[in-house]
């Protein structure tokens, strides 16, 4: 399957989920095709000792997106985290009509430890962009939304700033996905309540 497929999907996913949680603000929403089928195996950086024998290696992302008043998305290869730039995301800079987007897995452990009562659900994901030409970092004139796909229980998405700050993120437990708008890029990393 190529990567322009599955990006279409992606987004077609993430259009769903978004207008299901709008949707259910006025009325119940019942999330289409529940079934039976399990979700794929997660791919973990550093993987929990007991799934270390079948586990694959995470994805990375890499793609090019405009700049200005058009739509972008950037997907890892294995769906594990998406970056969406709605239109007038990236803001316009001199003589740029795109940018370099890359998304790399992480394993969280290395970096600081969770808030206080948190603890990570899967891996972090460092999302870097630069303008073509330049090399300059990109400047986001509007939020640019994250998902990311979680193994177990996330119920937040926090973004590193110096410390872990949460997102306030929207969960869809169907799909194991965890989503939230951003106003700046960074490493970002699902997370849970510690039971």
């Amino acid at each position: 399957m190529s990567r322009r497929a599955i990006a279409w999907g992606v987004a077609a996913a993430l259009l769903y989920v978004i207008t299901a949680v709008l949707v259910s603000r006025v009325m119940p929403v019942r999330i289409l095709y529940e079934g039976e089928a399990p979700p794929v195996p997660y791919r973990w950086v550093a993987p929990p000792p007991a799934l270390a024998g079948s586990n694959l290696p995470p994805e990375t992302g890499a793609a090019t997106v405009p700049v200005g008043q058009h739509p972008g998305q950037v997907i890892t290869g294995d769906g594990q985290c998406v970056v969406v730039f709605p239109e007038g995301s990236i803001a316009p800079r001199e003589g740029e009509s795109q940018a370099n987007v890359k998304i790399t897995p992480l394993d969280p452990s290395n970096g600081a430890p969770p808030p206080l009562g948190m603890r990570f659900d899967g891996n972090s994901y460092r999302v870097e962009a630069v303008y073509s030409i330049s090399k300059a970092a990109v400047v986001l004139s509007k939020p640019a939304t994250i998902v990311m796909r979680y193994p177990v229980h996330a119920t937040d998405l926090l973004r590193y700033s110096g410390g872990w700050v949460s997102l306030k993120a929207q969960v869809v437990q169907a799909t194991l996905q965890v989503f939230a708008t951003t106003d700046r890029l960074g490493v970002f990393v699902a997370a849970a309540p510690v039971p």
